[in-house]
């Protein structure tokens, strides 16, 4: 009787084995070229995304030259009579949840009860300090204003009501233009857009900031009746001090 032995491979099982081996690094190197089709292809649709946008504006770099007196009432968005006998101006940034807070609650009041009687006129000047974001809303406002003053009114209606995380980027160039593209097809877009990213208006952006800083304005809301400053106020700290200066 011989001796039990292990028989070594055959050599179609060692071809066999080579194919196998073959085949495993070919799809090892398909899988990793696929990688870097996947990852170039996402890099350019990044690239062409950036290029569609613009960069936030720097208004350190922007001169806007001498600060006026007053709040410049004669280039700021208004609402009611320029002649009423009561004057409210309000601060804002389209990040602050304080200013959301105050334009739907407040807001409202004011309005039916003093600017829609002619009893009161209201300006907004533009506080854009959050975020470099809060620029880009400002100047998409001031771009529409220019445009249209009706068209400031919606989009500020527009970007409280949508208003994001004060904490997160949100206002953004794809944001703000398909904002204006879905919910006011009145804009003429292209325009719009073309003004927005060349920064056409972003001085007065500066100076409304310029102003704030000369009337010693420190946060979001503040309000001005008369002159009088308000920081974040009631609508019945409002009418108290309205009615006491009609009598």
């Amino acid at each position: 009787m011989g001796e039990s032995k292990r028989k070594g491979p055959s050599q179609s099982r060692v071809n066999q084995t080579r194919s196998a081996r073959s085949s495993s690094r070919s799809m090892a190197w398909a899988a990793i070229i696929t990688g870097f089709i996947i990852v170039a292809v996402i890099s350019a649709l990044i690239m062409m995304n950036n290029k569609e946008g613009m960069e936030y504006p720097d208004l350190d770099q922007v001169q806007a030259g001498e600060v006026p007196e007053g709040f410049d009432v004669q280039n700021q968005p208004v609402l009611g009579d320029l002649n009423a006998p009561i004057q409210i101006v309000e601060f804002s940034d389209y990040k602050c949840p304080f200013c959301k807070e105050w334009t739907e609650e407040v807001f409202p009041k004011l309005k039916t009860e003093y600017i829609d009687t002619g009893k009161a006129n209201f300006v907004y000047v533009d506080m854009a300090f959050l975020a470099p974001d809060s620029v880009l809303a400002a100047l998409a406002g001031e771009t529409l204003y220019q445009m249209n003053p009706e068209y400031f009114w919606k989009y500020h209606q527009l970007m409280t009501e949508r208003q994001g995380d004060k904490h997160q980027e949100w206002a953004t160039y794809s944001f703000i233009t398909n904002l204006v593209k879905d919910e006011m097809p009145e804009v003429p877009l292209e325009q719009f857009k073309a003004d927005l990213k060349s920064e056409k208006y972003i001085k007065h952006i500066k100076r409304d900031l310029d102003i704030s800083d000369k009337q010693g304005v420190n946060g979001t809301p503040t309000v001005f009746v008369n002159g009088v400053k308000f920081e974040e106020p009631t609508f019945e700290d409002l009418k108290a001090f309205i009615e006491e200066s009609a009598n």
